[in-house]
């Protein structure tokens, strides 16, 4: 029997690069790599809803962002500073990071096997052809 699964996708606008928050960021020491630890923690919070979450229960903390991302702690952590500054990450009650751009840069898709089943992706296609 085939597996269903769902797949997150995200989906950046052509001018990501050109946003205020994304070019202040590149100018800084090390901003080249906090767009990337951004675009990584982008991709890691889209199967919780914007949550940095290990699983269901535990928040990631910056020494786990950092060994999920690869880079070190301390730039981890100059990173999210940065993050928060610029509102693109913000702190939930209960110390979970959230990134509260994320739902509209969010797409979902069912796979059942190899076979697409989410008919709007079916509809996307079609249009592409013309």
């Amino acid at each position: 029997m085939a597996e269903n699964k769902k797949y997150y996708f995200l989906k950046l606008k052509e001018d990501f690069f050109d946003q205020r928050e994304i070019v202040v960021l590149e100018g800084s020491k090390d901003g080249v790599l906090y767009v990337n630890i951004l675009l990584k923690l982008y991709l890691k919070s889209l199967q919780h809803n914007g949550k940095l979450l290990l699983n269901e229960m535990t928040p990631l903390s910056a020494e786990m962002i950092a060994l999920l991302t690869r880079h070190e702690t301390g730039t981890v952590e100059r990173a999210m500073r940065a993050f928060m500054q610029l509102g693109l990450v913000e702190v939930l009650e209960d110390n979970t990071f959230y990134m509260p751009e994320i739902e509209e840069m969010t797409g979902k898709a069912r796979l059942m096997g190899n076979a697409r089943q989410d008919t709007a992706d079916r509809k996307r296609k079609a249009a592409r052809r013309f």
